[in-house]
């Protein structure tokens, strides 16, 4: 009877085992279309075997584990990859918004600048007009709003990138509060000799997340926690402690800081990674730029036109004016740009009052084309370099973008074929271990019976 108890407890177990294993490979097929999940396998191993007279007998078999298919170089690479693309996409919408403000069309500063000088040349030939001084007053006030506008635009878009980064960090925050309290489950979960396979899913799943905001990088340490820090090295997460980010308004900007109980840190560009990376760059480098530019540009022509213009005469004989208000400095020029008259008798177009003297305002009109902006650029080419760079940004940021995608679509398909699940691989385990409970139960019945009769005989 010894034999055969060992036999029916070898059944026995062998059922529930192959049970068990169904079980598994259900659930890989239940989450087949779940986003991070990694493929479970379970792990058959006999029980030990015990001795009966001259022989060892087994004891069945038994799931000792219930393993998680990973490979932590694999996941590195797409958290790498995740990062580097929420920093190109991040900079789409704003680049964008950009290439608006600085249009190569008729709306535009440089259009603007073209038809202030054709405004110009259209008063040479009538230089005693009332209705060519009038236009050119007119377009002196529309280049002045145009530069402002621009100006106004681009800080718009500095804005907008601030209120983007707010919207973002509650749930940053919600992310790295939650993967310091997977690191906390995981590690007492594991520590206990179990698997946390879910949890592990969850966490490298909130963690791509995290580098996709923030770039961040990842290291699981003894205890099965990891720790996450920014690009720059400052840490975010560190065991089942999570550092929360703040948004700081300071002045007409946001200042990002790190904070944990009282200690405040603040977090420079250069330290960030994914899409909070890539606004920085475009509020904190490409805005400030190009609004300097534009600075520049509105100061050197504010001069120039101011220059010529006081070596003429108006229709009252006064010579010496300034014909916009002259800025004090580089920096604000495009926002303090305005006319210095509202009386057309004070429009230089002669260098003397004598009826028909167009010669001011043919110099001025041949300032279109002279090389003004630092020597080497006229107006119009200054311009046309600022909205270059825009579109070199615009495209770059676009074939990156691409490359990008290509390159994680590529990583994921290797991961699903790696880690994740395939259909055709569970449903040939499903019919293994189905013939192997089929069979257990086929022998667990043969052994009920062989017990049955031996009873029987016993009577």
């Amino acid at each position: 009877m010894g034999g055969l108890l060992a036999a029916l407890n070898a059944s026995k177990t062998s059922i529930t085992t192959q049970q068990k294993a169904m079980e598994v490979v259900g659930n890989n097929i239940a989450n087949v279309n779940t986003p991070g999940y990694s493929r479970q396998t379970p792990t058959l191993t006999p029980f030990p075997t015990l001795s009966m007279g001259d022989f060892f007998i087994g004891q069945g078999v038994r799931v000792s584990s219930i393993e998680r298919a990973s490979d932590a170089f694999l996941t590195k690479q797409i958290q790498t990859k995740t990062a580097d693309l929420g920093m190109e996409s991040s900079k789409a919408s704003p680049l964008a918004s950009v290439e608006r403000t600085l249009p190569v069309d008729d709306t535009g500063v440089a259009a603007e600048i073209d038809r202030f000088f054709d405004a110009w040349q259209e008063l040479s030939t009538n230089p005693d007009g009332r209705v060519e001084r009038d236009l050119v007053m007119q377009h002196g006030g529309l280049v002045a709003d145009a530069f402002l506008n621009t100006y106004n635009d681009l800080q718009s878009v500095s804005t907008n990138i601030d209120n983007a980064l707010v919207s973002k960090i509650d749930g940053v925050n919600l992310k790295l509060s939650q993967v310091a309290e997977l690191n906390n489950r995981i590690a007492t979960v594991e520590l206990s000799g179990n698997n946390a396979n879910s949890d592990r899913d969850r966490r490298d799943l909130l963690v791509k997340e995290l580098a996709n905001s923030l770039g961040v990088q990842a290291l699981e340490d003894s205890r099965h926690m990891v720790m996450l820090q920014l690009p720059g090295g400052l840490p975010l997460v560190e065991g089942t402690e999570a550092l929360q980010i703040e948004g700081v308004p300071t002045g007409s900007t946001l200042k990002l800081q790190l904070k944990l109980g009282s200690t405040i840190i603040d977090l420079p560009r250069e330290g960030m990674g994914g899409e909070f990376r890539g606004l920085l760059d475009i509020r904190d480098q490409l805005v400030p730029d190009l609004q300097g530019r534009l600075d520049q540009l509105a100061y050197d022509f504010a001069t120039a036109i101011n220059t010529q213009h006081r070596t003429g005469s108006g229709l009252d004989g006064i010579s010496g004016r300034d014909f916009f208000n002259q800025p004090a400095a580089v920096a604000g020029a495009a926002t303090s740009l305005s006319m210095a008259f509202s009386n057309n008798d004070f429009v230089a177009a002669g260098a003397t009052m004598a009826p028909g003297d167009n010669t001011n305002a043919l110099q001025i009109a041949g300032l279109k084309a002279t090389p003004m902006v630092n020597g080497q650029d006229s107006y119009t080419a200054w311009y046309g370099k600022m909205a270059a760079t825009v579109g070199m940004e615009a495209s770059q940021n676009e074939l990156s973008l691409s490359g990008l995608e290509d390159t994680l679509t590529q990583l994921n398909n290797v991961r699903d074929s790696t880690v994740g699940v395939s259909l055709e691989e569970e449903m040939i385990s499903l019919i293994q271990y189905q013939k192997g409970f089929e069979a257990s139960a086929k022998f667990l019945g043969t052994v009920d019976e062989m017990m049955d009769s031996i009873l029987m005989i016993k009577r």
